[in-house]
């Protein structure tokens, strides 16, 4: 790489790290703003760096989705910080429900609501009713029996982006705990003490109460993504910056881009054949698209071979067809049809945003620039895993599937089969593997005899 080949031992420098919080990239001038937004700055607290090459990785924040409420009276769980929120309200809510004589305002103060059913919202679910059932229970007897913690779902599945076994095994194991599952349903509104919900079938509205509600419904780009990627005609996706196989983002030359605030380039984008999908589609050729053609034309080959987010589609398509018949004709034209497409390949992407992921990537930019590799990025997943609670977990375990060379999956297709875990053995192995990513021995022991 031009920028490192004439690095060597003696002119090598050490790293600097700088605490500061970037609040702009000037791509056109190769520079950086920072401001120091830490408790104790000085008066010298805002810098300009420029840069021959950029990383960009600066995470994602909670996507609202634009639901009124969320910012001001909804939870978040991405930092340490969160956390401690999250343990105060809680307490503060079964503190105050202990003065109270009426059982139902009592209920009132103690449920929890966690809006999407994906890894975190489950296990911020199945863990909060362990502990009100295990720990809370002692404390306060009367209030934990009267506690409820309410899991919504916009998806018929929990854990939609798991195997349908993992999905099926923790709707039934949640269903004989204490958390009341509601599937298919959407939170169109967050009040200071309640959830407004809506039955995405029957378009039932209803009022959750809730004295704590965390909102764990996924991920988008923070502002300063956002302004970057509005300055780069070339960056189409919604959901991050758009990189190639060397992370490089897409219409610059010195910019790469890695972690939740990264989207890799597949080149399937299902609006690069519009009108061939259409086609295909429109069975009776009548110029439109009724609800069953849609559904037919993303559940069926060749679509479903060639594009891996047909099933997204599919889904969408079941479940808000009246919004992308936008002129409620009872059928989709080609406009519609366009526009549903746009949709959803602009906020699709293809890796999701883990620790795995960032981690991966990080290396890959360290080792390329290094010399040490010129092949492009390509991920390896290890595997997802979920605890599921009452000292059960699920796991869905794709080392082996990784290690095997495409060749030998094609001709060894079960050997490339993902392992499907769940119960009690998933959960020893989610122990197992939690306690060997600590950082330190003392760390280990303090987590194991928490446990």
């Amino acid at each position: 790489d031009k920028y490192f080949s004439n690095v060597t031992r003696e002119n090598f420098q050490e790293a600097r790290f700088l605490e500061s919080a970037c609040t702009k990239i000037d791509q056109k001038n190769n520079c950086v703003y920072c401001q120091d937004i830490s408790s104790v700055s000085g008066p010298c607290d805002a810098f300009r760096l420029e840069y021959d090459k950029l990383v960009v990785a600066v995470g994602a924040t909670s996507n609202t989705f634009n639901t009124p409420g969320v910012k001001e009276h909804a939870f978040f769980l991405k930092e340490l910080s969160d956390a401690s929120v999250l343990r105060d309200r809680m307490l503060d809510a079964f503190e105050t429900a202990a003065l109270q004589d009426d059982l139902a305002e009592k209920t009132k103060l103690l449920s929890f609501v966690v809006v999407g059913a994906g890894p975190t919202g489950v296990e911020f679910a199945a863990e909060l009713d362990d502990h009100i059932r295990e720990d809370l229970a002692r404390l306060y007897p009367a209030e934990a029996k009267a506690a409820k913690v309410v899991l919504i779902s916009s998806t018929d599945d929990l854990l939609s982006s798991y195997d349908k076994k993992i999905s099926d095994f923790t709707k039934l194991l949640l269903e004989q705990s204490r958390v009341e599952v509601r599937s298919g349903v959407r939170v169109v509104e967050v009040q200071k003490g309640a959830v407004v919900c809506r039955n995405k079938k029957t378009k039932e509205e209803y009022v959750e109460a809730s004295s704590l509600t965390l909102w764990s419904t996924g991920v988008k780009p923070g502002r300063l993504v956002e302004d970057l990627l509005a300055t780069i005609p070339e960056q189409t996706k919604s959901a991050g910056m758009l990189v190639d196989t060397s992370l490089l983002a897409y219409g610059t030359d010195n910019i790469y881009a890695a972690g939740d605030c990264a989207v890799l380039y597949t080149g399937n984008a299902m609006i690069d054949e519009l009108g061939g999908l259409f086609q295909r589609a429109d069975k009776d050729g009548n110029g439109t698209l009724d609800k069953k053609e849609l559904l037919s034309l993303f559940s069926k080959s060749p679509v479903v071979e060639k594009y891996p987010q047909a099933a997204v589609f599919q889904s969408k398509v079941d479940e808000d067809f009246d919004e992308i018949d936008v002129d409620g004709s009872g059928a989709v034209d080609l406009e519609e049809f366009k526009a549903l497409l746009l949709d959803v390949d602009s906020s699709l992407r293809n890796l999701p945003p883990t620790a795995q992921v960032a981690g991966q990537q990080g290396s890959f930019l360290a080792a390329r620039w290094n010399g040490e590799s010129t092949k492009g990025f390509k991920y390896f997943h290890k595997g997802s895993m979920a605890y599921i609670g009452q000292e059960k977990a699920a796991a869905q375990v794709s080392m082996l599937k990784n290690l095997l060379p495409e060749m030998m999956q094609e001709r060894l297709p079960l050997l490339g089969e993902d392992i499907i875990l769940t119960g009690r053995l998933a959960e020893i192995v989610w122990k197992f593997l939690y306690l060997d990513m600590q950082i330190s021995n003392r760390n280990k022991l303090q987590v194991g005899f928490d446990w």
